[in-house]
């Protein structure tokens, strides 16, 4: 997951590459103009793959401020910045609380959530017991870029090739890209609450 340590601006292309494989689909129509550059990749990406990229928040078509939807609304602009004109600007929390995220740092996160929360294999298990956080951690690498920490620092992602985790005290989730690699936590014996596994 070398292209998550120092975010740039081909993160998103390139972790969604190595994520999900090829693209199955045939290049798109161009996004709109006047859509902001980092979320017309999104949509020409999205296009490529059968496979949802967004599947635990929806992504809302390409056109208003508001672009990623779940519990929460985030807006890839406020009236200030659409009038301006600002190519990568500051995503909104519902509207109203400042992320101090640009919109194309943003959307590798949101692409990093999506793989993690919802994933075809993964294993996960809320209230973790003392010492559980520790064994898991030990077993993936720390993501490098500061963006791994936001919105709580407690709270942080880890990878691997193969793996995602987002861990902290009240939290361990792991996805993985093909169901061998969650076997590095098999001897931990862990009382998981999800184990795609066992499906």
């Amino acid at each position: 997951m070398y292209e998550l340590d120092v975010v740039a601006p081909d993160s998103l292309g390139r972790f969604v590459y190595r994520w999900y494989g090829p693209p199955d689909r045939p290049p798109a129509a161009p996004v709109r103009p006047g859509v902001p550059e980092a979320l017309a990749e999104w949509h020409r990406l999205q296009a490529r793959y059968t496979y949802p990229l967004s599947r635990d928040h929806e992504m809302l078509p390409p056109g208003g401020p508001r672009f990623w939807q779940g519990a929460t609304d985030w807006y890839a602009y406020d009236a200030d910045a659409h009038r301006a004109g600002d190519p990568d600007p500051e995503v909104i929390e519902n509207g109203e609380v400042r992320t101090g995220l640009p919109l194309s740092r943003f959307l590798v996160y949101a692409a990093v959530y999506e793989a993690t929360y919802a994933p075809l294999h993964g294993l996960v298990l809320m209230s973790p017991p003392a010492g559980a956080i520790r064994a898991v951690k030990v077993r993936l690498r720390e993501l490098d870029d500061g963006l791994w920490q936001w919105p709580d620092p407690d709270v942080r992602y880890f990878g691997d090739d193969d793996l995602l985790a987002h861990l902290g005290p009240d939290r361990i989730v792991v996805a993985a890209r093909h169901r061998d690699a969650l076997g590095r936590f098999d001897g931990l014996a862990l009382p998981w609450d999800w184990d795609s596994r066992a499906l």
